[in-house]
C-alpha cells in the first residue's frame, strides 16, 4: 500500500539530495578493521610445555581467590590449591568462558532495532519532450516495526543463553575438580603404598637374615629360608612396579591439572587435607540431600536450558503476527518530485498461524522436560548410591582398624616378651610384619572410604574435604 505526492522541481536539487542522504549514511557506519589472528601450533605447544606452578601470575589468581599464599614460590600443595592451578591452566575452562562471554555479546545485541532498507531506483526515459529529464531517480526507506512481544521473548531467550553458559562453567569448573581430586588420591594412594611396601621389603629381608643365620646353625630348614625369599622376591617386584605406578600417577594429575608432568617433578604435596584425624566433613542425611537440591550445577544448567527453549516457544508464538514495514520515500520523476509512503507486512496465508515451528518448539521444550525428569532421577539415584557406599566402606575400615588395634597389641606384647628374654628376634619381627599387613589394609581402606567420599561429594557437587568454596567466580574477571 503506497500514497504519493507530486512537486515540480529540477533534477539537480533531487540529485544532491539523494547524494547527502548516501553519505549520510555511509558515514554513519562505523566499521571494525580486519585483524589476522593466525593459530601456532608451534609456538602453542611450547607455550603448553612452559607452564610451571611458579608463574606469578598463577600467585595473583590464587589471592584473587582468598587463598592465603605466604611465601611464593608455595612449598608444598594442598588440594585447593592444585583446584586453583587447575583453574588457571585447563584449557577446557578456557573455552566455557569464551562461550559464556560470546553469549554475552549475543545479549547485549539482540536488542538492536533492525536497521532500516534503503533501495535507489533509477531509471531513463526516451521521452525528453518540452525539455525534460530523461532520468528518473530516487530514494526509499524500508523501516521495520516489530511487536514488543517479539522483542521480550527474544531477549528472554538470549538472557537463559548467558545464564546457561554461566552456568556451565561452573559446571564444567566441578567436573575438572572431581577430576583433579581423584588424580590426587591416586598419586597418594600410590606414594603410600610405595611407602608401605618398603616397610614390609625392611622387614622381610630382616626376617630373611635371622633365617639365614638358624639355617647355618641348624635350626632352620631350606623350606623356611626359600619361602621368605620368595615372599622377599614378590615384595620387591611389587616395589618395582609401584615405582611405574606413582609416574603414571603424576602424569594422570599433570594431565588433569592441564601442565606437563614436568612442572609437578619438583612440586611438594601437603596431602593433609586426606590425612585429617576425622576423614572428610561428616554430614547428617537431610544435610546431604538440602545440599544435592541446591548445589548440583547439572540440575541448575538443566532449568536454564530449559528457559532457553520455553523463551523459544515464546518468540515462535509471537511471530504468529507479522511485522509492519513502512517505506517512506523521494523519487524524482521528469520534473515532478514525488513523495511517497507505503506500508508492507507479510500475509499468514499458506501458513497462518506458524504451526510448524511452534508444534517444533513444543517439542523441544518436552524434550528438555524429560531431559530434565531423568537427570533429576540419575542424581537422586547417585545420591542413594553414593551414600550407601560410604557407608559400607566406612564400616569396612573400622572392622580393620579395631583388628590392627588388637594386632599392635599382640605386637606390644611379643615386644614385652623380648625384653624380657621370652621371645627371640624372630618372632618380633614376625609380628612387626602382622602389624605392617594390618596397617596396610587400613590404609587401603582408608583410601577407599576418601574415594567414595569423593562420589558423594561429585553426587552433592559440594566440598567434604576442605572448607573452602570450591566454586569459581565471575567470568569477567578473567
Amino acid at each position: 500500500m503506497t500514497f504519493s505526492r507530486r512537486h515540480k522541481s529540477s533534477l539537480w536539487f533531487g540529485a544532491d539530495l539523494l547524494c547527502a542522504v548516501v553519505l549520510l549514511c555511509v558515514a554513519g557506519c562505523a566499521t571494525y578493521q580486519y585483524e589476522a589472528k593466525p593459530l601456532d601450533a608451534g609456538q602453542a605447544a611450547q607455550d603448553y610445555t612452559a607452564r610451571n606452578l611458579n608463574d606469578p601470575a598463577l600467585r595473583d589468581f590464587l589471592q584473587a581467590y582468598q587463598y592465603p599464599v605466604q611465601q611464593w614460590p608455595l612449598t608444598d600443595w594442598d588440594l585447593h590449591a592444585l583446584a586453583l592451578a587447575t583453574w588457571y591452566f585447563h584449557p577446557d575452562l578456557q573455552v566455557a568462558i569464551a562461550e559464556y562471554r560470546k553469549a554475552k555479546i549475543h545479549e547485549e545485541t539482540v536488542n538492536e532495532r533492525i536497521n532500516p532498507g534503503m533501495q535507489i531506483p533509477l531509471e531513463h526515459h526516451s521521452d525528453t519532450a518540452g525539455g525534460k529529464s530523461p532520468w528518473h531517480i530516487g530514494v526509499l526507506f524500508d523501516l521495520i516495526f516489530e511487536r514488543e512481544g517479539k522483542r521480550q521473548a527474544r531477549r528472554d531467550q538470549a538472557l537463559a543463553e548467558s545464564s546457561a553458559a554461566n552456568i556451565n562453567i561452573h559446571a564444567l569448573a566441578w567436573n575438572i575438580y572431581g577430576q583433579l581430586r581423584q588424580k590426587y588420591m591416586d598419586y597418594y594412594s600410590a606414594l603410600k603404598s610405595d611407602a608401605q611396601l618398603t616397610t614390609r621389603a625392611d622387614i622381610t629381608g630382616e626376617i630373611l637374615k635371622l633365617l639365614l643365620r638358624r639355617k647355618e646353625l641348624g635350626q632352620a630348614s631350606d623350606f623356611e629360608v626359600s619361602s621368605m625369599q620368595i615372599d622377599l622376591q614378590r615384595i620387591r617386584l611389587q616395589q618395582a612396579s609401584q615405582k611405574f605406578a606413582i609416574v603414571d600417577a603424576m602424569h594422570a594429575l599433570a594431565g588433569a591439572m592441564g601442565v606437563p608432568a614436568t612442572a609437578l617433578e619438583h612440586t611438594e604435596f601437603r596431602f593433609a587435607d586426606l590425612e585429617m584425624p576425622d576423614g572428610p566433613v561428616d554430614m547428617t542425611e537431610n544435610e546431604i540431600r538440602q545440599l544435592a537440591l541446591t548445589h548440583r550445577l547439572d540440575i541448575q544448567q538443566s532449568l536454564a536450558e530449559y528457559n532457553v527453549y520455553e523463551a523459544a516457544l515464546r518468540l515462535e508464538i509471537e511471530k504468529q503476527y507479522p511485522d509492519l514495514t513502512l517505506s517512506p520515500g523521494f523519487v524524482f520523476d521528469q520534473g515532478d518530485m514525488i513523495w511517497a509512503l507505503g506500508a508492507a507486512w507479510v500475509l499468514p496465508l499458506l501458513h497462518p498461524q506458524n504451526e510448524g515451528p511452534i508444534r517444533e518448539a513444543l517439542a523441544q521444550r518436552e524434550i528438555k522436560q524429560a531431559e530434565f525428569l531423568a537427570l533429576q532421577a540419575r542424581a537422586i539415584n547417585e545420591l542413594e548410591a553414593a551414600r550407601a557406599r560410604l557407608a559400607a566402606q566406612k564400616t569396612a575400615l573400622q572392622q580393620a582398624q579395631q583388628l590392627l588395634q588388637e594386632t599392635v597389641m599382640r605386637s606390644q606384647q611379643v615386644q614385652k616378651q623380648y625384653d624380657l628374654g621370652y621371645a627371640d628376634h624372630l618372632e618380633l619381627s614376625r609380628s612387626r610384619v602382622e602389624t605392617a599387613a594390618a596397617a596396610q589394609a587400613v590404609t587401603d581402606l582408608r583410601i577407599s572410604v576418601l574415594k567414595a567420599a569423593g562420589q558423594l561429594e561429585d553426587a552433592i557437587q559440594y566440598p567434604l574435604f576442605t572448607h573452602a568454596t570450591y566454586h569459581y567466580q565471575d567470568a569477567e574477571r578473567d
